[in-house]
């Protein structure tokens, strides 16, 4: 018996030292936290809370829970893993879906083609899209309703919950998914798993990413990494799960998801939209150089900027902002900039992005409430907004900014979800020193669920006495997950508030050292790098009164504007033009002739001519970005359909939509140049 036992531990201990050898190599943070838990065992440092305890009726290993008496496999280990292997199946069982309701459309959109160089508004460019897709699943004749579908191959896979993670290698052999996230909150437990379980066997194809008692942004980091390795096999995640914080993930990944969902601003919205009016507005309005205004700006070094949004805490700090405004330069946003006209509160610069322009006249810019703008009031409004709320604007006092990729060579564009953190990046551009935010909230009113301040045309009201995880209602607008606070140690917010604050997260990462940025709301998100304040503890007798006289920033705005595209962007453009005619339409009439045999082989061919674009030269331009968000688009539905042991007349298939496909990215490289050459003047 001692003999078995020494074997045991010697087996274990084998394991152990071969997983730290691994980690060392693989994921070297991990490895030093394991380490550094190991030697404070061992010096007496730390307690133990859990202990490996060998179940003989068993003849396996299960996880002793010191402080409640209890163990975590309830004595019956073999069955418990057993149970887990079982549930995995290739099948569209325990996995977290994504693929877009577009696709489940079974009747084709009466929308005129024409219209594209025209859209209107967001249900025009997305009724374009549904027509592009419909092409694909009308002539596959699949629309997502298939519910007995057995899966080829299974490609990227979660455990969440380690326990000894003797599952881990009969899953792995099972499935042999191409990459692995192993998500475990408790460090002590994955520790015990070391000497259990080899977990070189996740390492031997596109890899692991272990997220083993991260912060929340390590966690978000790791989740984000997995999402973004193979995002076209992101249609259909499947998981494993020890049943500890399983909801909790799954809200993480697919809030996350939302940040990167394809359809969130698609391929002919960016088009037909920016591109397109970007070729009108360029050439017409003052947009600002915003890396020329970087390196040169400082009129707000000694001047404090207070940046009120939209969100329920402009309401609870109404009243002090009518106070003390004086002490600040005021930055606003559309949705809130009539609150405060209301409230007599002066506005130094207003901020807009929506490209919708009957959702702006109707419920921002109508022509009553601009008429009440100040004269002294500065007008920041983004390439696309459209050119009939332009026009109601003080032209002397309108700049443009440039979005998601710059045409003026060298400037600084931003992307972002809303207007809130874009505001926030070009304010942090123009070199501000003390920034304070109220009404970035980013997070619902804990009292009554409001999205945003009272009477915002924007508004949505949320049950949040009723949000348990409902899986059919987590959408980019709906699903409501719970996020650290500001002031307080949680709060609620929606996933598409979830993707913002992620944006800001990232902006903040960034900005220079010696510029504050004070989170003024109360019940808002917390945002990593800014400094949570209550609005009792602002030393307002510090600052000065302003007398702020808006010509000398006009006058530096002027200095660093320009409605026409320079030479050196010129340049650019046609080296992308000749790019396109001369090689890209040239290889791209070649690959029509080829007749791929299967779904592979179009991938391959098709994968193989969009690089071009994608991976050399013009990996930053905007037809990079178009073609990546139609293929990601695109690409998961065809993955979704020929991972499918059923499927039949492949190679009939294929050919169908390799036609839509030559068809469809043929008339956006057709549309996109004729954009470039307006563009360019």
């Amino acid at each position: 018996m001692i003999d078995t036992q020494q074997q045991l531990q010697n087996a274990l201990t084998t394991t152990f030292l071969a997983n730290l050898v691994f980690l060392s190599e693989y994921d070297k943070d991990l490895y030093y936290r394991i380490d550094e838990l190991s030697r404070m065992i061992e010096n007496g440092n730390y307690q133990e809370k859990y202990a490996l305890d060998f179940v003989l009726e068993n003849g396996n290993l299960d996880i002793y829970d010191i402080i409640n008496d209890k163990y975590l496999y309830n004595k019956i280990p073999n069955k418990y893993n057993k149970k887990l292997v079982e549930k995995v199946k290739f099948d569209e069982s325990n996995s977290i879906f994504t693929l877009e309701s577009l696709f489940s459309i079974k009747t084709p959109n009466h929308i005129d083609f024409n219209v594209r160089f025209d859209v209107q508004d967001l249900n025009e460019s997305n009724l374009l899209t549904q027509n592009d897709i419909f092409a694909y699943t009308s002539s596959l004749k699949d629309f997502l309703d298939n519910k007995k579908k057995r899966l080829k191959e299974i490609k990227k896979f979660v455990f969440i919950g380690t326990l000894l993670g003797r599952h881990i290698p009969d899953i792995v052999n099972k499935i042999d998914a191409d990459i692995y996230l192993v998500c475990e909150r408790n460090l002590e437990i994955f520790r015990l798993s070391l000497f259990v379980v080899d977990y070189t066997i996740l390492a031997k194809n596109k890899g692991v990413i272990f997220s083993i008692m991260d912060s929340v942004l390590e966690e978000e980091q790791k989740i984000f990494n997995f999402l973004s390795i193979n995002p076209f096999e992101n249609y259909l995640i499947k998981f494993s799960t020890t049943g500890i914080n399983i909801d909790e993930y799954i809200d993480k990944i697919l809030s996350l998801y939302m940040g990167i969902k394809p359809t969130s601003y698609d391929y002919n919205r960016y088009l037909y939209t920016f591109v397109n009016r970007s070729s009108k507005n360029l050439n017409t309005y003052k947009t600002l150089l915003l890396n020329q205004i970087k390196e040169k700006f400082d009129i707000f070094n000694d001047k404090p900027v207070l940046f009120l949004a939209a969100g329920p805490s402009l309401d609870e700090n109404i009243e002090w902002i009518k106070k003390n405004q004086n002490k600040f330069i005021i930055v606003t946003i559309g949705a809130a900039y009539k609150k405060l006209l209301a409230n007599n509160i002066r506005i130094d610069m207003i901020f807009t992005l929506d490209e919708q322009f009957e959702v702006l006249n109707k419920n921002q810019f109508d022509d009553k409430s601009v008429s009440l703008i100040s004269e002294n009031t500065i007008i920041m409004a983004s390439v696309i907004t459209d050119y009939r709320i332009l026009e109601k604007f003080n032209q002397k006092n309108l700049f443009l900014y440039e979005v998601f990729i710059p045409f003026h060579k060298n400037n600084i564009s931003v992307s972002g979800f809303s207007v809130g953190e874009i505001t926030l990046f070009i304010l942090l551009n123009m070199n501000v020193k003390n920034l304070y935010l109220i009404g970035l909230d980013m997070a619902l009113n804990k009292y009554d669920g409001n999205s945003h301040s009272i009477g915002n045309e924007a508004i949505a009201k949320y049950d949040l006495s009723n949000i348990e995880n409902d899986r059919s209602f987590f959408g980019l607008r709906e699903g409501v997950i719970t996020v650290k606070g500001n002031l307080e140690d949680e709060v609620k917010t929606t996933s598409l508030f979830h993707t913002s604050i992620k944006y800001v997260q990232k902006f903040l990462a960034i900005k220079d050292i010696d510029v504050n940025v004070y989170n003024v709301s109360l019940h808002g998100a917390y945002f990593e790098n800014s400094i949570p304040t209550n609005i009792d503890e602002i030393k307002i007798e510090k600052y000065k009164n302003i007398d702020f006289n808006n010509k000398e920033l006009l006058n530096i705005f002027e200095q660093y504007s320009t409605n026409i595209i320079l030479d050196e962007s010129k340049q650019d453009i046609n080296k992308q033009i000749d790019f396109l005619k001369d090689k890209f339409l040239q290889e791209f009439e070649k690959t029509k002739s080829f007749i791929p045999k299967n779904y592979k082989e179009f991938f391959d061919l098709e994968m193989k001519l969009i690089s071009l674009i994608t991976d050399y030269e013009f990996t930053n331009s905007s037809i990079a970005y178009i073609l990546r968000n139609y293929l990601q688009i695109i690409f998961p539905y065809f993955s979704y359909h020929f991972n499918d042991l059923k499927v039949k007349n492949e190679n009939k298939k294929v050919n169908k939509i390799k036609i839509n496909f030559e068809k469809q990215i043929g008339q956006i490289i057709e549309d996109y140049l004729s954009f470039l050459e307006k563009i360019k003047g």
